[in-house]
């Protein structure tokens, strides 16, 4: 599998395409995986790790300054260095991940030299400027094949693959009362607290912004005392849109009772869930399978959202969810919290019905094994 250089595999913080890279690989059993990408500090170029042979591509800073920033030549370019490592193992299969701009010169290199087949992965929607021929393509969700089904790919196979979530990590709250006492006490919820939480970064696309009008329409309603707010994502700093973004959120959020935790890393992600009762996911965008959906629902907690993207291929409304209208999306949010927030049963039912949709249909042991059925396909 290859990475676009962006992140090392496993990620460090939030990088959600390398986090599936890692996940499915160390559960392939038919299939030896190597992962190539982007080598950074904290992990070694080279290593045989979780069942996994890692390839982390370096380079040097004057290299960096000189071919990739001035020049822009990039003589012996990332693509070119994956290229050697696939002549030097023989791969059966090329699987390389969310990027048409860093893998179209290497899919053409490799399809003419017929060294390997080609497989490139999608997690989001990127133009496609030009025609581009792979032996397989696959997208994360419905919403995200319907997308590339009207672009120039042509592909002799056609996959949807979803993303997954560890069932280890991401348990239901219920089954680890003292775990989450502790981690709300740490945060200073008191036991009859009702919690919401929002775990994204702080930018425009998230919806953050509805989030927050849902926490002061709620905040001046009658019988909704000690009920909280959270927001659990990157805030950023200093200069920038985004940054001036954050603040003005922030700002927003003023004397309401909305707690911003800041960034967590991938390792400690499961505990942020557990300070919550309901999850809301507000995107303003269609997210083709956001992760945050799946341990949420992992977690037991009931979803609010809007009617976006790749929720659609699994959220039942009522059901293991909650749709909003889109007319006034804070407004809608501010509904669904307030009825779960009094009906314990339809709570309870829900974030049940949502973690065993997960359990079912999403777990890394079962998108490992589709990944092998794709393969098995691809190489008849």
């Amino acid at each position: 599998m290859a990475a676009a250089p962006v992140h090392p595999v496993p990620p460090l913080k939030g990088a959600a395409v390398e986090m599936w890279i890692y996940e499915v690989s160390r559960r392939l059993v038919g299939y030896e995986p190597h992962v190539v990408c982007l080598a950074d500090e904290f992990h070694p170029e080279h290593e045989y790790k979780d069942g996994i042979f890692f390839h982390r591509i370096r380079f040097g800073r004057s290299y960096r300054r000189l071919f990739q920033k001035i020049t822009r030549l990039d003589p012996y370019s990332y693509n070119d260095r994956i290229l050697r490592l696939i002549r030097e193992i023989s791969p059966e299969i090329l699987h390389m991940h969310n990027s048409i701009k860093h893998f179209t010169p290497l899919i053409r290199a490799v399809r003419k030299s017929g060294i390997t087949r080609t497989m490139l992965h999608f997690q989001n929607e990127f133009p496609v400027n030009e025609p581009l021929a792979l032996d397989a393509f696959a997208g994360c969700s419905q919403y995200i094949m319907r997308h590339y089904a009207g672009k120039p790919v042509a592909a002799s196979h056609k996959f949807c693959i979803y993303n997954g979530v560890d069932l280890d990590r991401f348990r239901d709250f219920r089954d680890v009362p003292e775990l989450r006492d502790s981690i709300r006490g740490r945060f200073g919820i008191k036991k009859d607290d009702f919690v919401v939480i929002f775990v994204g970064r702080v930018s425009p696309e998230k919806g953050v912004v509805h989030f927050i009008e849902s926490a002061s329409i709620i905040n001046k309603r009658k019988g909704c005392e000690g009920i909280k707010f959270f927001v659990a994502g990157e805030i950023q700093k200093g200069s920038g849109d985004r940054a001036a973004y954050a603040r003005k959120i922030m700002e927003m959020a003023a004397g309401l009772p909305v707690t911003f935790t800041d960034v967590f890393t991938p390792s400690r992600m499961h505990l942020i869930y557990l300070l919550g009762d309901v999850f809301v996911l507000p995107s303003n965008f269609d997210d083709p399978f956001p992760f945050v959906a799946l341990e949420a629902m992992a977690t037991g907690l009931p979803l609010v959202a809007r009617r976006k993207g790749g929720l659609m291929d699994y959220i039942i409304d009522g059901e293991n969810g909650l749709f909003v209208e889109e007319g006034n999306p804070a407004e809608g949010i501010a509904q669904k919290v307030e009825l779960l927030a009094n009906d314990e049963a339809l709570r309870t039912s829900i974030g049940k019905a949502a973690r065993r949709t997960v359990v079912e249909r999403f777990s890394w042991d079962k998108i490992a094994e589709e990944v092998e059925s794709a393969y098995r396909t691809l190489l008849l």
